[in-house]
């Protein structure tokens, strides 16, 4: 439900049809994911895991879709994401501790089995959990992100994020991330990108702003990266024995054609599904790109 003139979307803002979950991190900060649950449910449950910015409202759409068809799905927020707690010390927006607080997550859920979904960092948080906890896994989908992270790209994302923070309304904010990224989405209309501000912005008293601590920059731009910087072709090597579906954005530049191909041919069972007039990372809003979503965990149960 869209109430203009002010753009905000309050059905998405208020992630209206799903219900909020939290927990406890090791330092003691409340995490949140919020759960969509079926009338009659089926397996597998779905657990999404968004990219570095981002928040449970990414997968909103087609977690909406997942749970007309019978599925249960949980998103989580991370720290400082979202409605996670914003942590004090900025170091701590790691993956390392991203991955305890998951696995915490996972554990006070009492999820035993099923399908990941990973965007982009969510993607990276795909390989290591198949490395911890491969019981867990039924399938993987990985969104948009590969071993190789191309570093214009990744420069870009590091310059980006912990900047400019507010927009004086939602519209506005719609306008800038068209500014930014309509190259790579260039099929998307004028309310899809209220849409998808809607996603990323909350409303306060001064207009609209990102949701996640502006310090995740600090981290970004200190000691700790982006991406790790171990070796990522062998963190990918733990998906091998996992029925597994890459989703490429056409226009990514975080996720090259030769990394895809390279994946596939060390991984001769990956499925590949290249979404087009998108970019990183795709949007998971299209009807073909839901149902396959929708048909490959249901293969693999």
């Amino acid at each position: 439900m869209l109430q203009a003139p002010d753009y905000i979307d309050v059905d998405l803002q208020n992630v209206t049809g799903a219900t909020r979950f939290s927990w406890k991190a090791s330092d003691g900060l409340t995490l949140s994911a919020h759960i969509w649950d079926p009338d009659t449910p089926r397996n597998p449950t779905v657990l999404c895991l968004s990219g570095l910015t981002r928040n449970t409202r990414d997968f909103y759409q087609l977690a909406n879709f997942l749970r007309e068809n019978g599925h249960r799905v949980i998103a989580m927020d991370y720290r400082g994401r979202g409605l996670s707690d914003h942590s004090k010390d900025y170091e701590t927006y790691s993956l390392d501790q991203e991955a305890d607080d998951i696995d915490r997550g996972i554990e006070a859920l009492g999820l035993e089995k099923f399908a990941l979904i990973g965007t982009s960092r969510g993607g990276l948080h795909s390989f290591s959990m198949a490395q911890r906890h491969p019981e867990r896994l039924l399938s993987v989908i990985i969104n948009d992100i590969g071993p190789v992270i191309e570093p214009p790209a990744l420069d870009d994302i590091v310059a980006s994020v912990g900047t400019v923070m507010s927009q004086p309304n939602m519209k506005a904010a719609a306008e800038r991330l068209a500014s930014i990224h309509a190259t790579a989405f260039p099929t998307i209309s004028e309310m899809d990108w209220v849409t998808f501000a809607n996603q990323l912005y909350a409303p306060n008293s001064d207009g609209v702003s990102l949701r996640y601590d502006k310090c995740l920059g600090d981290t970004l731009r200190g000691d700790k990266k982006v991406a790790p910087e171990d070796d990522l072709w062998l963190s990918f090597s733990a998906l091998k024995p996992f029925p597994h579906l890459l989703l490429h954005g056409q226009n990514s530049r975080l996720l090259t054609t030769k990394t895809v191909k390279k994946m596939q041919q060390l991984h001769e069972k990956m499925e590949l599904s290249v979404i087009p007039n998108q970019g990183h990372a795709p949007l998971l809003w299209d009807q073909p790109t839901q149902t396959r979503i929708l048909n490959f965990i249901r293969q693999h149960v």
